[in-house]
Protein backbone atom coordinates (compact mmCIF):
# COMPACT_ATOMS: atom_id res chain seq x y z
CA UNK A 1 0.00 0.00 0.00
CA UNK A 2 2.79 2.45 0.77
CA UNK A 3 4.22 2.01 -2.72
CA UNK A 4 0.92 3.00 -4.28
CA UNK A 5 0.47 6.06 -2.09
CA UNK A 6 3.96 7.47 -2.57
CA UNK A 7 3.37 9.13 -6.00
CA UNK A 8 0.25 10.89 -4.64
CA UNK A 9 2.31 12.55 -1.91
CA UNK A 10 4.87 14.04 -4.29
CA UNK A 11 2.52 16.49 -6.03
CA UNK A 12 1.50 18.72 -3.06
CA UNK A 13 5.07 18.76 -1.79
CA UNK A 14 6.24 20.09 -5.16
CA UNK A 15 3.75 22.95 -5.04
CA UNK A 16 4.77 23.78 -1.49
CA UNK A 17 8.32 24.21 -2.74
CA UNK A 18 7.17 26.89 -5.21
CA UNK A 19 6.84 24.92 -8.48
CA UNK A 20 4.09 26.14 -10.82
CA UNK A 21 1.82 24.00 -12.97
CA UNK A 22 3.88 24.60 -16.09
CA UNK A 23 7.16 23.33 -14.64
CA UNK A 24 6.07 20.37 -12.52
CA UNK A 25 8.69 17.67 -12.48
CA UNK A 26 8.07 14.00 -13.02
CA UNK A 27 9.47 11.49 -10.58
CA UNK A 28 12.93 10.51 -11.74
CA UNK A 29 13.57 6.80 -12.33
CA UNK A 30 16.33 5.21 -10.24
CA UNK A 31 19.78 5.25 -11.80
CA UNK A 32 20.71 2.12 -13.79
CA UNK A 33 22.04 -0.80 -11.81
CA UNK A 34 24.92 -3.12 -12.66
CA UNK A 35 23.17 -6.02 -14.46
CA UNK A 36 22.76 -9.37 -12.73
CA UNK A 37 24.80 -12.35 -13.92
CA UNK A 38 24.27 -16.01 -13.08
CA UNK A 39 27.95 -16.64 -12.33
CA UNK A 40 28.63 -18.62 -9.17
CA UNK A 41 31.84 -18.58 -7.10
CA UNK A 42 34.26 -21.45 -7.49
CA UNK A 43 33.47 -22.73 -4.00
CA UNK A 44 29.91 -23.66 -4.93
CA UNK A 45 30.39 -24.60 -8.60
CA UNK A 46 28.99 -27.98 -9.63
CA UNK A 47 31.45 -30.87 -9.94
CA UNK A 48 31.84 -33.86 -12.20
CA UNK A 49 31.63 -37.16 -10.29
CA UNK A 50 34.66 -39.38 -9.86
CA UNK A 51 34.60 -43.16 -10.10
CA UNK A 52 36.40 -43.98 -6.85
CA UNK A 53 34.22 -44.38 -3.76
CA UNK A 54 35.64 -43.27 -0.41
CA UNK A 55 36.76 -46.03 1.91
CA UNK A 56 37.11 -45.82 5.66
CA UNK A 57 40.88 -45.79 5.26
CA UNK A 58 40.57 -42.56 3.22
CA UNK A 59 38.71 -40.68 5.94
CA UNK A 60 39.84 -38.85 9.05
CA UNK A 61 37.33 -38.66 11.90
CA UNK A 62 37.18 -35.98 14.61
CA UNK A 63 38.91 -36.74 17.90
CA UNK A 64 35.56 -36.73 19.66
CA UNK A 65 31.96 -36.59 18.46
CA UNK A 66 30.19 -33.74 20.25
CA UNK A 67 26.56 -34.51 21.07
CA UNK A 68 24.35 -31.58 22.10
CA UNK A 69 20.97 -31.91 23.86
CA UNK A 70 17.96 -32.64 21.66
CA UNK A 71 14.58 -33.33 23.27
CA UNK A 72 15.43 -36.19 25.69
CA UNK A 73 18.53 -37.34 23.85
CA UNK A 74 21.38 -35.87 21.84
CA UNK A 75 22.34 -34.98 18.27
CA UNK A 76 25.71 -34.47 16.60
CA UNK A 77 27.01 -33.34 13.23
CA UNK A 78 30.03 -35.50 12.41
CA UNK A 79 32.52 -34.38 9.72
CA UNK A 80 34.57 -37.03 7.91
CA UNK A 81 37.56 -35.51 6.13
CA UNK A 82 39.10 -36.96 2.99
CA UNK A 83 42.68 -37.52 4.15
CA UNK A 84 43.75 -39.28 0.96
CA UNK A 85 45.60 -37.63 -1.92
CA UNK A 86 42.77 -37.90 -4.45
CA UNK A 87 39.05 -37.16 -4.71
CA UNK A 88 36.46 -39.82 -3.89
CA UNK A 89 32.69 -40.21 -3.64
CA UNK A 90 31.07 -40.05 -0.19
CA UNK A 91 27.38 -40.76 -0.70
CA UNK A 92 24.52 -42.72 0.77
CA UNK A 93 23.54 -43.34 4.38
CA UNK A 94 26.10 -44.99 6.68
CA UNK A 95 25.34 -47.37 9.51
CA UNK A 96 25.95 -46.31 13.13
CA UNK A 97 26.15 -48.39 16.29
CA UNK A 98 27.59 -47.85 19.74
CA UNK A 99 30.12 -50.55 20.55
CA UNK A 100 29.08 -52.27 23.78
CA UNK A 101 29.00 -55.91 24.93
CA UNK A 102 25.62 -56.86 26.34
CA UNK A 103 24.08 -53.43 25.89
CA UNK A 104 20.51 -52.60 24.88
CA UNK A 105 19.05 -53.36 21.47
CA UNK A 106 19.99 -50.62 18.99
CA UNK A 107 17.60 -49.62 16.22
CA UNK A 108 18.72 -47.42 13.32
CA UNK A 109 16.36 -45.13 11.42
CA UNK A 110 16.66 -42.35 8.80
CA UNK A 111 17.14 -38.84 10.15
CA UNK A 112 17.11 -35.43 8.41
CA UNK A 113 20.31 -33.66 7.46
CA UNK A 114 21.36 -30.54 9.38
CA UNK A 115 20.48 -27.41 7.37
CA UNK A 116 22.85 -24.46 7.01
CA UNK A 117 21.87 -21.24 8.77
CA UNK A 118 22.40 -17.94 7.02
CA UNK A 119 25.07 -16.68 6.45
CA UNK A 120 26.59 -20.17 6.39
CA UNK A 121 27.11 -21.52 2.88
CA UNK A 122 27.68 -25.17 2.03
CA UNK A 123 29.52 -26.76 -0.84
CA UNK A 124 27.15 -28.00 -3.59
CA UNK A 125 25.54 -31.42 -3.30
CA UNK A 126 27.76 -32.58 -6.17
CA UNK A 127 30.83 -32.00 -3.96
CA UNK A 128 30.04 -35.38 -2.36
CA UNK A 129 30.46 -36.97 -5.79
CA UNK A 130 34.00 -35.61 -5.93
CA UNK A 131 35.13 -34.96 -2.36
CA UNK A 132 38.55 -33.39 -2.73
CA UNK A 133 41.55 -34.04 -0.55
CA UNK A 134 41.17 -32.07 2.68
CA UNK A 135 37.40 -31.57 2.32
CA UNK A 136 34.77 -33.12 4.59
CA UNK A 137 31.38 -34.68 4.22
CA UNK A 138 29.06 -34.58 7.22
CA UNK A 139 26.58 -37.00 8.74
CA UNK A 140 23.97 -36.10 11.36
CA UNK A 141 23.47 -38.62 14.19
CA UNK A 142 20.70 -38.54 16.82
CA UNK A 143 20.92 -40.81 19.87
CA UNK A 144 18.01 -41.50 22.23
CA UNK A 145 17.17 -43.79 25.16
CA UNK A 146 20.28 -45.66 26.28
CA UNK A 147 19.07 -48.17 28.90
CA UNK A 148 22.09 -50.27 29.73
CA UNK A 149 21.05 -53.20 31.96
CA UNK A 150 22.42 -52.85 35.46
CA UNK A 151 24.11 -56.04 36.68
CA UNK A 152 24.55 -56.28 40.43
CA UNK A 153 28.19 -56.22 41.43
CA UNK A 154 29.39 -54.92 38.06
CA UNK A 155 30.19 -51.29 37.26
CA UNK A 156 28.10 -49.39 34.72
CA UNK A 157 30.23 -49.20 31.59
CA UNK A 158 29.29 -46.87 28.68
CA UNK A 159 29.89 -47.88 25.06
CA UNK A 160 33.56 -48.00 24.13
CA UNK A 161 33.11 -46.20 20.79
CA UNK A 162 30.75 -44.82 18.19
CA UNK A 163 31.20 -46.84 15.00
CA UNK A 164 30.29 -45.47 11.55
CA UNK A 165 30.14 -48.09 8.79
CA UNK A 166 30.26 -46.89 5.19
CA UNK A 167 27.75 -48.30 2.68
CA UNK A 168 28.64 -51.22 0.39
CA UNK A 169 31.24 -52.74 2.69
CA UNK A 170 33.76 -49.89 2.43
CA UNK A 171 34.92 -50.23 6.03
CA UNK A 172 34.14 -48.64 9.38
CA UNK A 173 35.55 -45.97 11.69
CA UNK A 174 35.49 -45.99 15.50
CA UNK A 175 35.57 -42.70 17.38
CA UNK A 176 35.19 -41.25 20.84
CA UNK A 177 32.10 -39.31 21.95
CA UNK A 178 31.26 -36.90 24.75
CA UNK A 179 27.96 -37.96 26.36
CA UNK A 180 25.40 -40.73 26.84
CA UNK A 181 21.65 -39.98 26.66
CA UNK A 182 19.43 -40.89 29.62
CA UNK A 183 17.29 -44.00 29.91
CA UNK A 184 13.70 -42.93 29.23
CA UNK A 185 12.00 -46.29 28.72
CA UNK A 186 13.79 -49.54 29.71
CA UNK A 187 11.31 -51.52 27.60
CA UNK A 188 12.20 -49.68 24.41
CA UNK A 189 15.36 -50.04 22.32
CA UNK A 190 18.02 -47.42 21.83
CA UNK A 191 17.18 -45.36 18.73
CA UNK A 192 19.92 -44.05 16.47
CA UNK A 193 18.88 -41.58 13.78
CA UNK A 194 21.28 -41.32 10.83
CA UNK A 195 21.21 -38.88 7.93
CA UNK A 196 22.64 -39.36 4.47
CA UNK A 197 26.01 -37.72 3.92
CA UNK A 198 25.69 -33.98 3.35
CA UNK A 199 28.05 -31.26 2.11
CA UNK A 200 30.27 -29.45 4.58
CA UNK A 201 30.28 -25.69 5.13
CA UNK A 202 32.56 -23.58 2.95
CA UNK A 203 35.33 -22.23 5.22
CA UNK A 204 35.81 -18.50 5.70
CA UNK A 205 39.05 -16.93 4.44
CA UNK A 206 40.49 -13.43 4.17
CA UNK A 207 38.12 -10.49 3.55
CA UNK A 208 37.55 -9.28 0.01
CA UNK A 209 38.21 -5.66 1.06
CA UNK A 210 39.15 -3.72 4.18
CA UNK A 211 36.92 -0.81 3.17
CA UNK A 212 33.75 -0.03 5.11
CA UNK A 213 30.67 -0.64 2.98
CA UNK A 214 27.00 -0.21 3.79
CA UNK A 215 24.25 -2.11 1.99
CA UNK A 216 20.60 -1.20 1.47
CA UNK A 217 17.68 -2.67 -0.45
CA UNK A 218 15.30 0.01 -1.76
CA UNK A 219 11.64 -0.38 -2.68
CA UNK A 220 10.47 -2.44 0.28
CA UNK A 221 8.37 -4.42 0.63
CA UNK A 222 9.61 -6.34 -2.39
CA UNK A 223 7.04 -8.42 -4.27
CA UNK A 224 7.33 -11.90 -5.78
CA UNK A 225 5.27 -14.96 -6.70
CA UNK A 226 5.58 -18.60 -5.72
CA UNK A 227 7.84 -20.52 -8.08
CA UNK A 228 9.01 -17.30 -9.73
CA UNK A 229 12.08 -15.09 -9.59
CA UNK A 230 12.25 -12.09 -7.31
CA UNK A 231 14.22 -9.22 -8.84
CA UNK A 232 15.55 -6.48 -6.58
CA UNK A 233 18.48 -4.10 -6.08
CA UNK A 234 21.26 -3.91 -3.54
CA UNK A 235 22.93 -0.53 -3.15
CA UNK A 236 26.51 -0.51 -1.83
CA UNK A 237 27.72 2.75 -0.29
CA UNK A 238 31.38 3.41 0.40
CA UNK A 239 31.88 4.77 3.91
CA UNK A 240 35.68 4.70 3.66
CA UNK A 241 38.24 7.31 2.66
CA UNK A 242 39.52 5.32 -0.30
CA UNK A 243 37.81 4.03 -3.43
CA UNK A 244 36.44 0.48 -3.48
CA UNK A 245 37.53 -1.39 -6.60
CA UNK A 246 36.35 -4.67 -8.06
CA UNK A 247 39.67 -6.03 -9.33
CA UNK A 248 39.04 -9.01 -7.04
CA UNK A 249 35.43 -10.03 -7.47
CA UNK A 250 33.45 -10.86 -4.32
CA UNK A 251 30.62 -13.31 -3.93
CA UNK A 252 27.36 -12.64 -2.16
CA UNK A 253 24.90 -14.92 -0.35
CA UNK A 254 21.15 -14.57 -0.09
CA UNK A 255 18.23 -16.46 1.38
CA UNK A 256 14.47 -15.99 1.18
CA UNK A 257 13.06 -17.19 4.50
CA UNK A 258 11.40 -19.22 5.84
CA UNK A 259 11.58 -21.79 3.02
CA UNK A 260 14.30 -20.65 0.62
CA UNK A 261 17.80 -22.10 0.47
CA UNK A 262 21.04 -20.17 0.89
CA UNK A 263 22.22 -19.19 -2.61
CA UNK A 264 25.65 -17.81 -3.54
CA UNK A 265 26.52 -15.85 -6.68
CA UNK A 266 29.32 -13.60 -7.87
CA UNK A 267 28.83 -9.87 -8.45
CA UNK A 268 29.03 -8.62 -12.04
CA UNK A 269 32.42 -7.01 -11.47
CA UNK A 270 33.18 -6.56 -15.18
CA UNK A 271 30.31 -4.11 -15.46
CA UNK A 272 31.00 -2.39 -12.13
CA UNK A 273 33.06 0.75 -11.65
CA UNK A 274 34.99 1.78 -8.57
CA UNK A 275 32.94 3.32 -5.75
CA UNK A 276 34.47 6.61 -4.67
CA UNK A 277 34.36 7.66 -0.98
CA UNK A 278 30.82 8.61 -0.02
CA UNK A 279 29.37 7.32 -3.31
CA UNK A 280 27.07 4.39 -4.06
CA UNK A 281 26.61 1.74 -6.71
CA UNK A 282 23.48 -0.36 -7.29
CA UNK A 283 23.56 -4.02 -8.33
CA UNK A 284 20.62 -5.90 -9.84
CA UNK A 285 20.01 -9.16 -7.96
CA UNK A 286 17.70 -12.15 -8.36
CA UNK A 287 16.56 -14.85 -5.97
CA UNK A 288 14.36 -17.90 -6.53
CA UNK A 289 10.99 -18.00 -4.76
CA UNK A 290 10.16 -21.52 -3.53
CA UNK A 291 6.85 -23.07 -4.55
CA UNK A 292 5.99 -23.45 -0.86
CA UNK A 293 6.84 -19.87 0.15
CA UNK A 294 4.03 -18.62 2.40
CA UNK A 295 1.70 -16.08 0.82
CA UNK A 296 2.18 -12.72 2.52
CA UNK A 297 5.15 -11.68 4.60
CA UNK A 298 8.57 -13.29 4.09
CA UNK A 299 12.12 -12.17 4.84
CA UNK A 300 15.16 -11.71 2.64
CA UNK A 301 18.73 -11.93 3.96
CA UNK A 302 21.64 -10.65 1.86
CA UNK A 303 25.37 -10.61 2.61
CA UNK A 304 28.46 -9.58 0.70
CA UNK A 305 31.65 -11.64 0.84
CA UNK A 306 30.26 -14.77 2.57
CA UNK A 307 33.62 -16.58 2.27
CA UNK A 308 35.63 -13.68 3.70
CA UNK A 309 34.61 -10.63 5.69
CA UNK A 310 30.89 -11.54 5.75
CA UNK A 311 29.92 -7.87 5.53
CA UNK A 312 27.90 -5.86 4.91
CA UNK A 313 24.63 -7.61 5.65
CA UNK A 314 21.12 -6.32 5.03
CA UNK A 315 17.60 -7.65 5.57
CA UNK A 316 14.46 -6.82 3.59
CA UNK A 317 10.71 -7.38 3.77
CA UNK A 318 9.16 -9.44 0.98
CA UNK A 319 5.49 -9.95 0.14
CA UNK A 320 4.65 -13.09 -1.77
CA UNK A 321 1.52 -12.49 -3.84
CA UNK A 322 -0.94 -15.15 -4.98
Amino acid sequence: MHRRLAPLLVLPLAFAAGCDSSSSKKAQPPPPAVPWVAAVPAQVAEREPVARACRASDLKAPKQVQFVPRLQGGVALVPLRNASSSACRLTGRPGVIFVHDGGPVQVQKPFPTTPANFPETTYPASSLLALRSGESGDVTIAWDNWCDPVVKGKPHVPPSALRITLPDGRGSIDMDYNAVPPCIDPNSPTTIGISVFQPNLVPVGRPWTNAFLRASIPGQPLHGKRGGTLRYRVVLTNGSQTAVRFDRCPAYAQQLVPHGQVEAYTLNCRAAHAIAPGKSLAFAVRVRVPNNAPVGGNGLFWELDPFGGRAPQVHARVTIDR
